[in-house]
């Protein structure tokens, strides 16, 4: 009894594995570094040879070691692309909390955030951890996985030559901004309101400190409307998703 290996499958199922872990590893629902290196090589090889196996996909037949690496670099480009989409879309939080950081006094705290390997505002980590449950609530990594099977079928492993959507990527990139400003609108508006009668009671009461007072109005105040506003930040982060899972219908398009 031998062991016979469909080389062509090998090879397609090692080029697929290098899009998924672009396109998973670089998100941070599912690339903590807390998860073991071996482990999410093991999904990413893992996920490749289910879809290689049941998708049925046109792979390219590599004849070359030049071919290889760049058919190995696209499915890294392609992966990174459908990446994208989410880092845009938790990058929206980053700006929505560092503006209400800088508002609210707490510019100067941070703290550690696993999923991007470094310090992050306090309040940027609180709604990352909002957008990632609502992320998986919403079904998201499904979603994803989906998307990866339809980019094999309009883009097959080994394809050296194709075109994205940049329209579509520039348009990902607004995102960040519109959505973040969005989600840290009705606090910015409540300490915009508490630092006009702050000015104007200094003009009043010139003896009062008001600089050193408004340190603990301004936590308090902005972390009273951060909580009467969770309900407005759903169907923002609902919105903000859908024009995630739009982003990566249009990511890959197979020239």
């Amino acid at each position: 009894m031998s062991l016979r290996i469909d080389i062509g499958w090998l090879i397609a199922t090692l080029l697929v594995s290098l899009r998924v872990a672009a396109a998973t590893m670089l998100a941070p629902v599912f690339g903590p570094t807390q998860i073991p290196a071996f482990v999410r090589v093991l999904l990413a090889f893992t996920l490749a040879a289910v879809f290689v196996s049941a998708i049925p996909v046109s792979s390219v037949p590599i004849t070359s070691a030049i071919e290889l690496a760049v058919a190995a670099a696209s499915e890294l480009l392609i992966g990174a692309c459908l990446s994208f989409g989410f880092l845009a879309a938790y990058a929206a939080t980053q700006v929505a909390g560092r503006a209400l950081d800088v508002q609210m006094g707490f510019g100067v705290a941070s703290v550690i955030n696993p999923s991007a390997q470094g310090f992050s505002p306090l309040l940027g980590t609180f709604f990352g951890m909002a957008t990632v449950a609502v992320f998986l609530a919403l079904d998201g990594h499904h979603v994803l996985v989906r998307a990866l099977a339809l980019s094999l079928q309009s883009t097959p492993p080994g394809v050296t030559a194709y075109s994205s959507d940049w329209d579509a990527v520039l348009a990902q990139s607004r995102v960040m901004f519109t959505f973040g400003l969005a989600l840290a609108a009705p606090v910015m508006f409540a300490l915009l309101l508490a630092d006009v009668a702050l000015a104007m009671l200094a003009r009043s009461m010139p003896m009062l400190n008001v600089f050193v007072f408004s340190f603990s109005l301004k936590i308090v105040l902005g972390l009273t409307a951060l909580a009467a506003s969770i309900k407005l930040a759903e169907p923002l982060l609902t919105a903000l998703f859908d024009t995630t899972f739009h982003y990566w219908e249009q990511a890959v398009v197979r020239p």
